[in-house]
Formats: C-alpha cells, structure tokens, sequence
C-alpha cells in the first residue's frame, strides 16, 4: 500500500509500504540484486553445497564420461592436462623436516637419497606390486586418478594389506570408481551420511560405504552389486585406510564436483553444432537432378481417344523410358542425356545453413577454453594468430594453474602413497630413524615431507629463457634446484651425471668445445 509522506508540515510524496506497514526500498544498493526487466527471470535458491552437487552429480559425472568418450575437444583438454601436471609421472624429492626432527641438513640429504631409491624400487616395479590389481605402476597410477579427477571430480583409492604375493612389502593401493562410493542400500541423505560419506558432528569424514559393484555390472558380479563394504578413514593407529582427495569449493562440501562442469553444457553444444554443419557440408556436396516435361496427359489421352488419364500417362512414361534407353550418346565413354521431346533436365543444390561456422566455432572454442582453465590456441591446437609475447603470456598464466593442481592434487594423491609406503619400509628397518628422533607416528607429517617433480615447463625461445635462468641464478633469486625442477629433472642426479660426464671427456682428452662440434674455442657462440 502506499501513505502520504510530509515533512515540516507538508506532503513530500507517496512511500510504499509491505504487508506490515514497513517502508519499501525502491532500488537495491548492489546492481546485481535488481529485478529489472533483464534480471527478473534471473532467481537462483541459495543452498548450501551439497544441497546443489549432490543431487545433480550422477548426472554431471555420467555426462562428463560421455564428453570424455565421445567428443575430441573434451578428449584433448583431459590430456594436455595429464600432459602437463602428471606427464609420464611424478618423481619423488624427499624433504624431511629436519629441524622438527632435530636433524642436520646432512642427516637430510642422506636419508632422503636413500629413501628416495628405495621407493623407486617398488613404485616402478615391473610386477606392479603397488596397485591391489597388478596393472598399474605409480606413475600410471597418478594419470588414472588424476582422468578421475577430471572427470568424476575426485580420486578414490583404499590403502590395501596384502601379503604373499612375492613381494617384500604388503603395501597396495586399490583404485576405486568414485560412483561405487554411495550410500547403502538406497539410504537417504542425512546429517551424518551425505552420499557414502558417513561424518561425525564436526562433518569430519570417519568411514565411506564403497559398493562391491556399480549396478550395470550386474552381469559380471551378479549378487554384489547390492553389497557395500564399510571402510574406515583410518586404522586405531592411524594408517590411512580410504585415500579421497577433491578440491572443496564451499564450506561443508562433502563430494566432489567434476572438474568438467562448466563446459558440460557448451561442449555437447558445440558438438551438436559441428555434426549439423558437417552434414549440412556433406548435403551441399551433392545435386538433386529432376526432368520436366512440358506435356499434358489428359491432353494426350484425349487425342488417343483414350478416357483414362492413367492409362496414357503410364503409356508415354513407357515411351519414355524405352526412348531414353536406345537414345544413348557416348562422348569418349561417357553418356550424355538426350531427352524426349518437350524436357527440361533441373538441378538443385542445397544451402548451408552457417557460412560463418568457423568464426563461430572459434568463439566457441575461446569460452570452453576458459573453462578448461587453457588458452585458445592450447586447446584448438591453432597458433596461427598468435606472437611469441602472446605465447608467453598464455604459458606463464597456464603454467600457474598446472602447478597448484600438481601440487593440491597429483602431489597429495602421490603424497598419501608414498606415506603408506614409508611407514611399511620405517616398521620392517629398511628405512632407519636417526637415534633420538621422535617415532614415525609421532612426526608422520615431518617424516613425509616431500616434493614432487613433474613433467618440465617448456619454452617459447629456449636461449632467452635459459639466459634469463642464468641471470637469476646469479643474482641469488633462483637456485639450481627450481631450475632443475622446470626442466622435470632433479638436480642432483644433473650435477653428478655432469660430473661423470666431465671425468670422461677429460679421461678421454676432450673438451666441451670438442664434444658441441659446430663451434672450436677459437669460434665464440653467436646468439
């Protein structure tokens, strides 16, 4: 309703009022809270986070498989991923915490050596001894968690004990479908179980219900596709039991969110498009030829004396025909029409309906490469309109986002493995703590401490990058180890082989000068 409003004694103007007498605001103070006539349709609920996620995942996750299968942009961006955070796998840098353990950085450097080969023995171990099914190594282990990741939005794995399988250590890692993990027997959702994930009261995960089977395995399994196994986090002591890594998004997330939500919709968009154009494309290949004749059937029956139409029409089609057979013309072997009297021979081609498919599709291309968190020419594989300044720049914000994901989510993944693996080697005495050193459950976080090296960064000239490597080298602002890392290489595997290298040329009277060939030390490099 609406009231006079007067001040000092006179009328100002109408006010509006709500249900309770309440004056109305006429305008919201943020623009983006306006119904307007543009913003009016625009009134999405607030939930919370699973509240929106869970209800739409299976159908999101289903979705994104289908791009992944079926559409070859959403194909490519999965592996310039893979590519260029797990590459051919993540190698192991062992950086205890040696001042937590009140160690010297010699005591460090040592143990870590060691630590560090003797986990490459059963990482990359022929026999596959680290994955529960014998198929995987840990680098093709990491790629298939990290597709996951993609994907389903979250990698899962379950820590396994298994002895007597030819192996020293007992220690395997079961890659798990991320939508076995539901929960039982067609459960609701409620405060502690939010799908498969069972929670205490501070919502801290405590078990996950894992299904022995996805449904549409009824065939193979049969009976266990009803059956869910309850494993705990982690054992009384705290050896990790369930390895469940997504990125959390929104406080109380419980599940993840498929990395390829975003570009769901515009992908299967842009495919749909490309198929109606290319068959639009193979339609306006082709030509429709007709024949039309100028002569009047019921003129014709009618000079025949003949009162059926039909008759006629079907007599002089005949005619025709047999006409058009014995009529033929050849023209160095190839037939050429010679039409009845009173024919016209007709084409017709068809339209295509988007001549500017191209700019079309590059558009396209530039918004799902924002969701891919890739630039255009990455993810269309064109560089034919970009600069070396262009290239660079994209590199160097692209490189960003591979670099945290390696981090938060291929080194945590490896992270977690390589923790299951030292407490078996620490227990059995393969790998010794140093006397006095607090025990391995104590300092777990200490002890495990490490970093990964990935596939190297890549570059857009390579002489001034290495140029620009050695300035910052000199100016203390960069040390051989991060320059080794960007490269995929460790850097003390570099230095020694560097070495060995050395003692050989010398042994054998050469000089690096020598071993180059296009340049003599009388010759100084030319850029």
């Amino acid at each position: 309703m609406t009231v006079p409003v007067t001040i000092d004694g006179g009328t100002a103007g109408l006010q509006l009022l709500d249900a309770r007498g309440r004056p109305m605001v006429s305008a919201n103070a943020h623009r983006g809270a306006r119904y307007d006539r543009e913003m009016m349709t625009w009134s999405p609920p607030l939930r919370s986070a699973d509240a929106d996620l869970l209800p739409d995942m299976k159908t999101l996750v289903a979705r994104a498989y289908d791009l992944s299968r079926n559409y070859p942009m959403a194909s490519g961006g999965i592996q310039i991923h893979l590519d260029n955070i797990i590459g051919a796998g993540l190698r192991l840098s062992a950086k205890p915490d040696y001042r937590a353990l009140g160690q010297n950085v010699e005591w460090a450097a040592e143990w870590s050596r060691d630590v560090e080969s003797k986990f490459r023995l059963w990482a990359e171990d022929p026999g596959n001894y680290i994955d529960a099914g014998r198929r995987l190594t840990f680098a093709s282990m990491l790629g298939l968690g990290y597709r996951q990741f993609l994907t389903a939005g979250e990698i899962l794995g379950t820590g396994e004990w298994l002895k007597g399988r030819g192996h020293r250590y007992a220690t395997a890692i079961q890659m798990v479908e991320p939508a076995r993990l539901s929960n039982p027997n067609g459960l609701f959702d409620s405060q502690r179980l939010r799908a498969g994930v069972a929670m205490d009261r501070m919502g801290a995960p405590i078990a996950y219900h894992i299904r022995s089977a996805l449904q549409s395995d009824n065939r193979f399994a049969g009976a266990e596709t009803y059956q869910w196994k309850r494993v705990p986090r982690e054992t009384r002591w705290g050896r990790q039991q369930v390895i469940h890594i997504f990125e959390q998004e929104r406080a109380g997330q419980s599940r993840g969110k498929t990395g390829l939500a975003t570009v769901i919709a515009n992908s299967f968009k842009l495919g749909r498009f490309q198929d109606i154009s290319m068959e639009a494309a193979t339609v306006n290949s082709m030509f429709a030829a007709t024949i039309e004749t100028e002569f009047n059937y019921a003129q014709a029956a009618d000079i025949l004396g003949n009162d059926e139409a039909v008759n006629a029409a079907d007599g002089l089609v005949g005619a025709m025909a047999d006409f058009h057979d014995t009529k033929t013309v050849k023209m160095d072997g190839v037939k050429v029409p010679h039409l009845y009297p009173g024919e016209r021979m007709n084409f017709t081609s068809a339209n295509h309906p988007g001549p500017n498919f191209a700019e079309f599709e590059k558009s396209f291309l530039r918004n799902l490469a924002a969701g891919w968190n890739l630039t255009y020419e990455q993810l269309a594989r064109d560089y034919s309109e970009t600069n070396y300044s262009g290239a660079r720049a994209g590199l160097q914000e692209v490189w960003k986002f591979f670099t945290s994901r390696r981090e938060l989510i291929g080194g945590r993944f490896a992270s977690s493995i390589y923790m299951l693996w030292l407490e078996e080697a620490i227990d059995k005495g393969d790998v010794q703590l140093p006397p006095g050193a607090p025990d391995f459950y104590d300092a777990k976080a200490a002890y495990s401490r490490a970093r990964w090296i990935g596939p190297g960064k890549g570059e857009i000239d390579p002489l001034k990058e290495s140029k620009a490597k050695e300035l910052k080298m000199d100016m203390g602002t960069l040390t051989l180890e991060d320059a080794c890392a960007e490269e995929g290489k460790d850097w003390e595997e570099s230095l020694e082989q560097i070495a060995r290298e050395k003692q050989k040329m010398e042994g054998l009277g050469l000089t690096r000068a020598d071993v180059r060939g296009y340049q003599t030390p009388e010759t100084p490099a030319q850029e």
